[in-house]
């Protein structure tokens, strides 16, 4: 359309039976092998150029017939003995050149086009997440096109099939790259009703009922048309897809059109089995891709830095989390710290970052066979509903997840952006009901309800303080914590109870203040609990693919202080010696833990020692207790900024002056103590 808003005249509408007004330019690309040219033309009376694409058909039995025949004329090239080559030039009719003709064509098909070096990206979900999925939101490309084909405003008299269901039905048309005729390259395109799938990375097991169709309707529709056997008929769907919205090719297999490599196209029916497999087998898989150099996206992916020949080794220790100064990092931080203080429903005490931690913690208590630590690192995202416009969780989940995605790219690196969007995206799916067919998310999906149910027994405790348990203990038996085969075997609840008076017990980790804020007389002051949150996050923001050894550092995060709630948080202020205090805190955990089964014990008493030991080699252990003092001293800015009463919490940005090892939080500190002094310069 033009800025008017009337449409641009295009070569179309007056073409007749030559190919009058059109002037060859350049050659964009020759494709010798596929017998293809593409071609950039001008167009009479037109500023606009026109992309000229030309095929020769592949031979069929008619053409044959009239080229071997007596009025094709023949010009010798070569002759050498029993050897003869000749120029044939049989009758125009027999010798067919199929033209593809744009106009007005865009700066962008003249790219897509143009010969250009290509590039492989192997790109991880964080990946996709961080860099692609951005870069498509940010183009906004256009497929009105494709709902005026869907809506039946254009090209139905194309249509050969139509399944008409919304949500997993299709409609099926000859590509544009084919003419119709033989089925020699017979090449067809099914686009699918529903608008909320753009490519692979769309794709779970709820749409298995409509990839289904595609499999078996999309076939038997070229079978029943073309009359083609579906054994010799190719399905396949490209990733990166030339538009965003979800489509399969169907071509005979003895054709080999541009398109089905191996690094481009995925097999229909592979894409079913891996779904059939893994529910969210796309959202987790490494993809690979082709960009050229032209291409708008490899020049994201050449800023991001993916394409550096030279990869330096970083030692663990020196791990760098961001390349800028780290203040939107920082920033970032202070907005997950909001979810310390801010309840996580209408009639809840409990904050998101508490609520977080503690399903992190009824995760671990899972037997070993599940992903637990994928399990905690969702819990401790889904604290990301906190962030937006508003903090209900009730809120339309699409408009949250944009909120979210955005906040994530503003302040984070794009890997960390990534990894986060990918996990909060599988958070808010699981709760939606869309992704529950894998043990980990029905898991996932069942920890949430559990959370809710202690929550509910938590409020209504205190106006009735002999509450029955069990309800609490009917879901966690469904979820098989330990003892839960006595309790619905035999009705014995002796083992489940154990397992929840553990439960309840640390939990009251989110009543118990910080006793340095409290000292301190700071207002409304963080719990251990909303503590250990942060520091679980910060565990989850450093796991991700560029830096997986730190993935432990989350798991002894949300353990670290949990001995607190027997015997206090213990801080230097008291005069307990080291030894002595490590001693109290070693004895207090054990206690916690002594009526658990072993391997549960053991699984939480693993990280717990690890923190205490702080084993010179144990780097995971040395990160955490980084984070300990990090999140310590970014609190303090954080309640200085709030109480406005100065630098009242000096002594805390004293006490670690020195402490810190790893270059990335020795990194975060500078930044911290840079940005605490542009604030309290300002206020002066």
């Amino acid at each position: 359309m033009t800025e008017n808003g009337d449409k641009p005249s295009s070569y179309h509408t007056g073409v007749g039976s030559t190919l009058t007004g059109i002037k060859l330019k350049r050659i964009l690309m020759d494709c010798a092998e596929k017998k293809c040219i593409f071609i950039e033309a001008e167009v009479e009376n037109s500023p606009d150029p026109a992309i000229i694409i030309l095929d020769k058909l592949p031979f069929t039995e008619d053409t044959l017939q009239g080229i071997i025949s007596g009025s094709t004329s023949l010009e010798t090239v070569l002759q050498n003995d029993i050897y003869g080559q000749y120029r044939l030039l049989p009758d125009p009719q027999h010798n067919e050149v199929k033209a593809n003709i744009i106009h007005p064509a865009t700066q962008k098909h003249i790219d897509k086009y143009t010969t250009s070096p290509p590039h492989l990206v192997y790109e991880t979900a964080e990946l996709y997440h961080g860099v692609t999925l951005p870069f498509i939101e940010k183009e906004k490309f256009s497929v009105s096109w494709v709902y005026n084909f869907l809506d039946h405003k254009s090209e139905t008299d194309r249509v050969i099939y139509e399944n008409s269901d919304p949500i997993n039905g299709f409609m099926m048309a000859p590509d544009f790259k084919w003419n119709g005729k033989q089925i020699e390259d017979l090449y067809c395109l099914a686009i699918v009703h529903r608008r909320d799938v753009k490519s692979l990375r769309d794709l779970s097991n709820v749409h298995l009922p409509m990839l289904y169709n595609l499999q078996k309707e999309g076939k038997k529709a070229i079978s029943d048309k073309y009359g083609l056997p579906s054994s010799q008929i190719r399905a396949y769907v490209h990733y990166q897809p030339s538009y965003y919205h979800f489509h399969v090719h169907y071509t005979n297999l003895a054709f080999t059109p541009p398109g089905v490599n191996a690094e481009k196209s995925h097999m229909l029916e592979t894409v079913i089995s891996n779904l059939e497999n893994n529910p969210s087998f796309y959202q987790e898989a490494t993809l690979s891709f082709v960009v050229r150099e032209k291409e708008k996206l490899f020049k994201t992916y050449q800023e991001f830095g993916y394409f550096k020949e030279s990869v330096k080794t970083v030692e663990f220790m020196d791990l760098e989390f961001e390349e800028d100064d780290g203040r939107k990092v920082l920033n970032f931080l202070q907005m997950i710290g909001k979810a310390k203080h801010e309840p996580s429903g209408e009639i809840w005490e409990t904050t998101y970052g508490e609520s977080s931690w503690r399903m992190a913690i009824l995760c671990m208590c899972l037997p070993s066979s599940v992903n637990r630590n994928k399990l905690v690192q969702l819990s401790l995202v889904s604290s990301l509903s906190s962030l937006g416009s508003c903090n209900d969780e009730n809120t339309e989940w699409d408009t949250k997840l944009q909120e979210v995605k955005t906040i994530l790219r503003e302040f984070l690196p794009p890997l960390v952006a990534g990894k986060l969007a990918a996990l909060f995206t599988e958070h808010a799916e699981i709760r939606r009901g869309r992704l529950v067919s894998s043990i980990e998310h029905q898991l996932y999906r069942g920890i949430m309800e559990l959370e809710e149910i202690i929550l509910r027994w938590e409020e209504e405790k205190k106006s009735c303080p002999d509450l029955s348990k069990a309800s609490i203990l009917k879901k966690m038996a469904e979820l098989q914590f330990p003892g839960s085969t006595r309790f619905n075997e035999f009705k014995d609840p002796l083992l489940l109870e154990k397992s929840l008076n553990f439960i309840l017990e640390i939990s009251t980790l989110q009543k118990l203040k910080r006793t340095g804020w409290v000292n301190c007389q700071v207002r409304e002051p963080e719990t251990v609990a909303s503590h250990m949150f942060r520091m679980g996050f910060m565990g989850v923001m450093f796991s991700h693919k560029e830096s997986t050894r730190a993935a432990d550092a989350c798991i002894i995060s949300i353990m670290h202080d949990m001995a607190e709630c027997r015997i206090g948080d213990i801080t230097p202020h008291c005069k307990v010696p080291a030894e002595e205090k490590k001693k109290k805190e070693m004895l207090a955990f054990t206690g916690l833990i002594e009526n658990l089964p072993e391997s549960t014990g053991m699984d939480l008493l693993i990280p717990f020692r690890r923190y205490e030991n702080q084993t010179p080699g144990d780097l995971n252990a040395i990160l955490t207790k980084d984070f300990d003092k990090f999140d310590m001293i970014l609190q303090a800015f954080e309640y200085e900024k709030r109480e406005k009463r100065g630098k009242f919490l000096q002594q805390f940005f004293d006490s670690t002056q020195t402490v810190f090892e790893t270059t990335a939080v020795k990194k975060w500190q500078k930044t911290l103590l840079e940005m605490r002094e542009e604030f309290f310069n300002q206020e002066l």
